[in-house]
């Protein structure tokens, strides 16, 4: 009787230790695009989706109501028949004048198409052979482009001239984010590496080694602090300034996306094969809450803010949640 009492006292610590932290967090909305979301953008009150179905679609964040939807050229499979093109990503000028997004094309190959004024042009040709997998603005006029053989380029659109083309590693590139100032991108592939680099230059600056033992799928880089999911069913949090690591366990899945709030406090990150999603305390290390009732892999995630985060899923739907101080 003494020993059966003093379990249920030690897991009724255990049970007040693990939730004394956590807060209460409400789903707001949920929409749907057409098609699994590859990318995810946020800014000033839209969210900018790239989708699987071969279109950015434009939404309101308040009502996830469509504002714009960009569609892109359809190309020739093996079997000479059209499809629908992957838009592997997309991303906005800090103007918000330009939308840029890099597609699927004939033979495997990748193009880029600019959106602006209203009118869509091809900016990078398939037969560039870059195989772009990730774009990101670095200012109103350069693009960086992260490409599958674990390279950085710079583009100068007004000149459509490639800066430079830097190796960044050697093994096959899976992720990229550009801080806030635009200064440095941190990068994720199959080494589990992270490497840091400078984004006028191309150059290595940092690699934080083995942040993941095996491939990492997903990093996000805000306020010095950079977190990524891997293979390895963990995510790790990394903070530049005072060389912190943290890290955060899945229940026995892999860690295909993850998100930093816009200070680096708080993490988000797919933690099971229920499709939950587990906000935390990054410097502190403790769970915060669970969000659960996604009905397909949450493959992308954003922090609007400290409180507000969208997830993106592979069918298409779209969630708003706030999580509550």
């Amino acid at each position: 009787m003494r020993k059966l009492l003093l379990h249920r006292v030690i897991f009724l610590l255990i049970i007040t230790i693990e939730y004394s932290f956590a807060v209460s967090s409400q789903l707001v909305n949920t929409g749907k695009v057409d098609g699994a979301i590859s990318d995810l953008r946020y800014k000033s009150g839209k969210i900018y989706i790239a989708t699987e179905r071969g279109k950015v679609e434009i939404l309101d964040f308040k009502t996830l109501k469509k504002i714009k939807v960009i569609s892109y050229p359809k190309f020739e499979d093996f079997r000479g028949e059209l499809q629908l093109p992957k838009v592997f990503s997309v991303d906005i000028s800090p103007d918000e004048k330009k939308i840029v997004a890099v597609i699927q094309t004939t033979r495997g190959g990748r193009e880029v198409y600019l959106f602006e004024d209203g009118k869509l042009q091809k900016i990078i040709d398939r037969r560039k052979h870059l195989q772009i997998t990730r774009l990101r603005f670095v200012d109103n006029n350069l693009i960086l482009f992260g490409l599958g053989g674990d390279e950085l380029v710079l583009y100068d659109i007004e000149k459509d001239k490639i800066i430079y083309r830097e190796p960044v590693g050697m093994s096959f590139f899976s992720d990229m984010e550009v801080n806030d100032e635009k200064s440095m991108v941190a990068i994720a592939d199959e080494s589990g590496d992270t490497k840091i680099a400078d984004v006028k230059t191309g150059k290595v600056i940092k690699v934080i080694q083995e942040m993941n033992k095996d491939k990492a799928f997903d990093v996000d880089f805000r306020n010095k602090r950079v977190m990524t999911g891997g293979r390895d069913k963990k995510a790790v949090y990394y903070n530049l300034k005072t060389d912190h690591y943290t890290t955060f366990p899945a229940d026995d899945f892999m860690v295909f996306s993850v998100a930093l709030s816009p200070s680096g406090n708080r993490g988000a990150y797919l933690y099971n094969d229920k499709f939950d999603v587990r906000i935390v305390d990054t410097e502190e290390g403790k769970i915060l809450t669970t969000l659960s009732g996604h009905k397909a892999t949450p493959s992308n995630m954003r922090f609007v803010d400290e409180n507000q985060l969208i997830i993106g899923c592979d069918d298409g739907k779209l969630y708003i949640w706030r999580i509550e101080p």
